[in-house]
């Protein structure tokens, strides 16, 4: 679940976006994609647990 707690991070997507930046992607896909992403962890997010709860 750590995984998922630093997907969660703004900082993530920022270094993820400017690495695939340097390797030359394009910035506007970068964006796009990393929005696809997060929503789609924000969705698995809704059923995830808090930290204790869901026993």
């Amino acid at each position: 679940m750590k995984f998922l707690q630093r997907m969660r991070e703004p900082s993530t997507w920022a270094g993820f976006a400017g690495i695939a930046i340097a390797m030359g992607a394009n910035p506007d896909k970068v964006n796009v994609t990393a929005q696809a992403v997060a929503g789609v962890l924000a969705a698995i997010a809704v059923f995830l647990p808090e930290k204790g709860q869901g026993k």
